[in-house]
């Protein structure tokens, strides 16, 4: 119970934060402040469903559902921060070519989404060897994108 408390807080955070940064993308280090900071949330959850799945333990499936609900929430919040000009420059490692290729750069966005969506389906059937399969697609879905788009 206490830790779907701190993810319900989480999430009225993030919302509350999101709220106000869209006000905000009026200047592009608030748009790379807020990108970053959602996938820093993101990769922070998804290496305790990695954790999880590396145990092997059913003891685990509420709270790696409850972290594949929150990585879901999150994977639709960054995608209008990618769209602020100016963006690629700064503190950031987000490649030029997102912003001259953006069909291609919506497109794992869109495919990433519903990999997430797809793993909460799993999450919730909890067949195994299922939800690994499906984690593996989203982190593949993950490195395509960072590969194409993120400089590092």
């Amino acid at each position: 119970m206490k830790k779907f408390l701190q993810i319900v807080i989480c999430f009225f955070l993030l919302v509350s934060v999101s709220a106000t940064a869209n006000s905000q993308f009026s200047k592009p280090e608030f748009a790379i402040k807020y990108r970053q900071s959602v996938m820093f949330l993101m990769s922070q959850h998804f290496g305790r469903m990695a954790a999880m799945l590396n145990e092997k333990s059913s003891d685990n499936k509420e709270a790696f559902e409850d972290n594949a609900l929150l990585v879901q929430t999150l994977s639709r919040l960054p995608w209008q921060a990618f769209r602020v000009p100016g963006t690629d420059k700064g503190h950031t490692s987000l490649k030029s070519s997102a912003f001259q290729q953006q069909d291609k750069f919506n497109e794992f966005a869109r495919t990433l989404e519903n990999q997430i969506t797809d793993l909460v389906s799993k999450a919730k059937s909890g067949d195994f060897n299922a939800i690994k399969t499906q984690f593996g697609e989203v982190a593949k879905s993950c490195k395509a994108c960072h590969s194409q788009f993120r400089n590092r």
